[in-house]
């Protein structure tokens, strides 16, 4: 049994690496399958990182204008606030209204509507308590962007409910590489393995996450040498880089390099 498992995670872990930094794309039937099957740990891996992918967005939104650790704190405690939630009374929170797997888009739909509305309703309820009680209006060196560059709502995420719409290549890759960067920005993969671990997901699967990761981001732009930085480092950094080019073709670089890995990495 466990060689079996350890064949399965470098692939899984690959897929799940490059899928969680897009946002878009939310599988409704990894969360109905993850909430049923929480003691398996791709399973629950899986819920997790579309958690992330719904929550991601909102606190976006309910954090605009502050420091980005506030951010990530808030990411977290949604996601772990929403997890716990469904965990609690699986039968009556979710599968009393889906008894079935959803397979077809109007099912998916409702579910991530579920997911999504109690996402918003415990993000919202965690606002003044996800900030230090020391904290002080932001300044660029607490790793905020004051005229709202990675403000989703102005850059329009496509958001997974919606219809399709149609953009540029240059317009979706500057999104992409938008959301990219603020993943970064947030520390998304430690507040991602640190749900992992608080759920006691196998440590075979965070191991190699954590390696897999550091290995991507040693090749990707905005990254010191492959080494992690503060937001309020990284903030500087790109900072200088819009200085010296247009932004947009910044994050559409970011976008490309992100892609460029993906298919080195997961061929």
């Amino acid at each position: 049994m466990r060689s079996s498992m350890d064949a399965r995670i470098g692939p899984f872990v690959r897929e799940l690496f490059f899928d969680i930094q897009t946002i878009e794309g939310v599988k409704p039937l990894e969360i109905w399958n993850g909430i049923r099957e929480a003691d398996d740990p791709f399973e629950i891996t899986s819920l997790v990182k579309n958690l992330y992918k719904i929550t991601l967005p909102l606190v976006n939104e309910l954090c605009a204008g502050l420091p980005f650790d506030v951010h990530a704190v808030r990411a977290q405690k949604t996601v772990e606030g929403v997890l716990r939630f469904f965990l609690e009374d699986p039968e009556e929170r979710l599968y009393k209204r889906f008894p079935h797997p959803p397979t077809g888009e109007p099912g998916q739909k409702d579910l991530y509507r579920l997911i999504k509305d109690k996402a918003r309703e415990v993000s919202a309820a965690l606002a003044g308590r996800a900030a230090p009680s020391s904290w002080q209006p932001p300044n660029l060196d607490a790793g905020v962007f004051p005229d709202g560059l990675f403000d989703f709502r102005e850059m329009r995420i496509v958001d997974n409910e919606l219809p399709f719409i149609i953009f540029t290549d240059k317009e979706y890759g500057v999104i992409h590489g938008l959301a990219i960067v603020y993943s970064w920005l947030i520390g998304l993969d430690t507040i991602f393995l640190q749900t992992l671990a608080d759920n006691r997901v196998d440590q075979a699967i965070i191991d190699e996450y954590r390696a897999f990761s550091t290995r991507v981001h040693a090749e990707n732009p905005l990254m010191i040498q492959g080494t992690r930085t503060t937001a309020a480092d990284l903030t500087r950094v790109i900072q200088e880089k819009l200085r010296q080019q247009d932004y947009l073709d910044l994050f559409e670089g970011v976008y490309r390099r992100f892609e460029e890995s993906r298919k080195k990495f997961t061929a």
